[in-house]
């Protein structure tokens, strides 16, 4: 809570710069209409090349609110330094925000990564198309390296691998005395396709937890997707009107781990359209498990809105 206190400080001083920010995820399944996601924060600049978040999440029926990022970024001769509480350097689909994933929300493979932490980060251009982020956190330390192959920015033909890799104690998700994470990582985009292929194995003592996500996406009308060369990621569509069909198939073993858990086979199709650069409406049909209940299928409508 120092650090929010110090970003609170900061937004009274006369050099510095304050947006209110804000994210609304309302899902709409069979005859329930629920909020999923009400996030409000703000964020902007202070000093020379400071910039500052600080967001919440809201529970409007219970009427409580918790941290869900503090942060403070600056420039370095390091790259670019971040410190505060927000979500770790690791793997592809985890470094996805909710407001860039192609599907209601990040598949169960995630489970296998790292969350938001208390910590330092480093992002580093090591050359135009080779990256890395590194980070020391509260109970971890991890680390996500990525190289484009292909790079042609006019043709929106992109092509990169990565892996990532991390150490931890024991936490409120995981137990045990050697706790290690490993993560693989492609991203392939053609205009308006993309296509994401991502492995994960978590060693915990002697059992190992695994997972393998496949996604692919197109873009229907021409648009497409932007890709954020400096963090290797997408971002969310800008051309309002986009309209954008995506599959997923996602397979989480954590038997070993948790013997009461059986394997999650989860298949996802989703139709995404742009409203406007910070809107988009979802519909999504997933097929699969919790890994604690039998199989399913899901239909949910979601608008979702960031400011």
């Amino acid at each position: 809570m120092i650090i929010t206190g110090l970003i609170l400080s900061l937004l009274s001083c006369q050099e510095s710069s304050a947006a209110f920010t804000g994210k609304i995820d309302l899902d709409i399944r069979e005859d329930d209409v629920a909020l999923r996601r009400l996030r409000l924060g703000v964020e902007g600049a202070f000093g020379d090349g400071y910039d500052y978040t600080l967001s919440f999440n809201n529970d409007i029926e219970e009427l409580e609110a918790e941290v869900h990022e503090v942060l403070i970024a600056f420039d370095h001769s390091w790259g670019k330094i971040e410190l505060g509480y927000f979500k770790e350097p690791f793997g592809l689909e985890n470094s996805h925000s909710s407001h860039e994933v192609n599907f209601l929300e990040r598949s169960d493979a995630t489970m296998l990564a790292g969350d938001h932490n208390i910590g330092i980060a480093n992002y580093i251009e090591m050359d135009p198309s080779t990256h890395l982020s590194w980070g020391v956190f509260r109970n971890s330390i991890s680390a996500r390296f990525t190289d484009l192959i292909v790079a042609n920015e006019d043709a929106d033909n992109f092509w990169h691998v990565g892996a990532s890799v991390g150490v931890r104690d024991s936490d409120r998700f995981f137990q045990g005395d050697e706790i290690m994470m490993f993560d693989v990582e492609t991203l392939y985009q053609a205009g308006a396709f993309s296509f994401q292929a991502e492995a994960q194995s978590l060693e915990i003592d002697n059992t190992e937890s695994t997972s393998f996500t496949l996604q692919a996406a197109y873009v229907i009308n021409g648009g497409n997707r932007i890709y954020d060369t400096t963090r290797a990621k997408f971002l969310f569509p800008a051309t309002a009107g986009d309209i954008e069909a995506a599959i997923r198939a996602t397979r989480v073993d954590m038997s070993e781990y948790n013997p009461a858990m059986s394997v999650i086979n989860a298949y996802n199709a989703a139709l995404n359209y742009c409203l406007s650069n910070s809107s988009k409406l979802q519909l999504e049909v997933e097929r699969g498990s919790d890994g604690l209940s039998d199989n399913q299928t899901t239909v949910a409508l979601r608008y979702h809105f960031r400011w």
